[in-house]
């Protein structure tokens, strides 16, 4: 057997395979012998009709079985013997049927993993923002689940800071209706009873600021400017204008910080509840932290080292990309059409991520390789235990649903990327900061 490689790109070859005459005259004595042994010929016993008449009747499909043998044979013997590291499906080329008597050759094109130096990996500088959970970050969130629980007051004063303000409105944009610019755009063109907070953008930007010191019937008109990346982009970067009528004010009522208020929140005391948001909050700034340093080490990373990637790969992981996007947009009831028009760029953006993801578990990868770090059975155990019991999936089935799917390669492959990360962490040089507050 004969193999050879053609470069096709640089994660793309053309693997040649062929076989002599002898090797091709064997194939076809095997899988004769098989039918000599099992069909039945007319006139003959199972196994008992002479070679010459099972030719006769099946030469084709013997043929064309024996071709099948060589291709699965040879393409095993040449992935071995090349040492090649496939990716993605091996596609067979269109080749000429096997013959008695003549050489048989064919040809695959495969994806190969790229090759690529690993870079310095360890001693990665890093930044580390210090999160800091004091009293007044404690306070704020208990400020959130106090409002979770307030009470709207019907007031005849004017409209404050932080009141809820009940409007009907209706919208046009440079002297047109907004529906006969965007006609879908119904909630932004006009409502009736919309209830809206003085709060810094909470309905469109600089709208709620321009409603402070409106009473019940008041009218005005409220000019705003649309964001340059509205949703709308027909509306994007121009001048809305919004006649709009007060129905109510509504004063806000939170509830008092105690121990009744605590209960809502299933504790008994207010400083039980202070203590779990103070465990909440540390918990959360852990992870952003930690979430930071992965991402500096992951960029640092990329930068120090690129390679072309596999085309089938970075297709697909491209496609589930904009798939997952195009979910939450649909989740949060982004109308098609905004959609559609979003798609180019939609595409552009999930083509460049899948490539930065598929370059960092190449890398992750070859480092796992080097310092030969692998998931264990008892880590395997455990994690699917623990998914299982998140999933709240009997163990068993969750197994069986692995199984079909394939799913233990994914687990696996997710524990030694999490080595590999807590390997990298551990030797990086890390410089520690004060988080930034934001005003």
């Amino acid at each position: 057997m004969n193999v050879s490689l053609v470069d096709l790109a640089p994660c793309k070859k053309l693997l040649k395979v062929e076989f002599g005459t002898e090797e091709v005259s064997a194939a076809i004595d095997e899988v004769a012998t098989l039918y000599q042994k099992n069909v039945t010929v007319p006139g003959f016993r199972v196994g008992r009709a002479p070679r010459e008449k099972v030719l006769n009747l099946h030469g084709k499909a013997i043929h064309q079985r024996a071709g099948q043998n060589l291709v699965e044979k040879g393409f095993q013997e040449a992935v071995k013997k090349e040492n090649l590291k496939l990716v993605g499906n091996p596609r067979l080329e269109e080749d000429a049927p096997l013959e008695s008597g003549k050489p048989f050759s064919f040809n695959i094109t495969v994806e190969l993993a790229p090759t690529f130096e690993l870079p310095d990996y360890k001693g990665l500088s890093v930044t580390l923002e210090k999160h800091v959970v004091g009293d007044e970050q404690v306070d704020k969130a208990m400020l959130v689940l106090q409002e979770r629980m307030c009470s709207y007051k019907d007031t005849d004063r004017s409209a404050g800071e932080k009141d809820v303000v009940v409007i009907n409105y209706t919208g046009t944009c440079e002297g047109k209706p907004i529906t006969e610019i965007v006609p879908g755009a119904q909630r932004i063109a006009k409502a009736d009873n919309f209830w809206v907070r003085i709060t810094k953008d909470s309905f469109l930007p600089g709208f709620t600021e321009q409603l402070v010191g409106l009473k019940a019937g008041d009218k005005k008109n409220i000019e705003v400017d649309f964001p340059a990346d509205f949703v709308e982009p027909e509306l994007a970067g121009k001048k809305g204008s919004f006649d709009i009528t007060v129905v109510l004010v509504k004063e806000v009522e939170l509830p008092a910080l105690d121990d009744k208020f605590a209960g809502l929140y299933g504790v008994k005391t207010l400083e039980e509840l202070r203590n779990r948001v103070h465990s909440d909050l540390e918990q959360d700034a852990r992870y952003k932290e930690k979430q930071s340093i992965e991402s500096q080490i992951a960029n640092a990373l990329l930068e120090k080292v690129d390679f072309e990637l596999p085309d089938s790969l970075l297709e697909l992981e491209t496609a589930e990309l904009v798939e997952r996007v195009l979910q939450q947009n649909r989740e949060r009831k982004v109308r098609e059409e905004v959609i559609l028009r979003g798609m180019p760029e939609i595409r552009a953006n999930a083509a460049k991520q899948a490539a930065s993801n598929l370059k960092l578990n190449f890398i992750f990868g070859k480092i796992a390789e080097v310092e030969k770090l692998k998931a264990s059975e008892e880590e395997m155990r455990t994690r699917i235990t623990v998914l299982a019991q998140m999933n709240k999936v009997p163990l068993q089935k969750f197994v069986k649903r692995l199984q079909e799917n394939r799913g233990f390669n994914q687990i696996a492959s997710e524990i030694v990327r999490n080595k590999v990360l807590e390997l990298l962490k551990l030797h990086s040089v890390v410089k520690e900061v004060p988080a930034q507050v934001n005003a």
